[in-house]
């Protein structure tokens, strides 16, 4: 999957995680359920992951997000900035 182009995205919400790994997930031409069997969980996990239903296991969030390729970055929150996403 390497050379997607994945542009670095700011994640804090559960919406926005599921939102990348569902756009991941098709570019790398995955069902919901070929992701599942890929990491050993259900379709429904996927689903909810993919809705920003928040009840996942973090290990499996780990493992969904290295099956497509994606990885999570810790840094500081810029303070000064407020994002929409901060409102809610």
């Amino acid at each position: 999957m390497k050379g997607f182009g994945f542009m670095h995205q700011v994640l804090r919400t559960s919406k926005i995680l599921g939102a990348a790994i569902a756009r991941r997930r098709k570019i790398a031409g995955l069902t919901q359920s070929d992701l599942a069997a890929k990491v050993n969980t259900r379709q429904a996990t996927i689903s909810d992951l993919e809705n920003g239903k928040g009840g996942t296991r973090i290990d499996i969030v780990f493992a969904i997000m290295a099956a497509v390729n994606l990885e999570i970055v810790l840094q500081d929150r810029d303070a000064g900035k407020k994002m929409i996403a901060d409102i809610f």
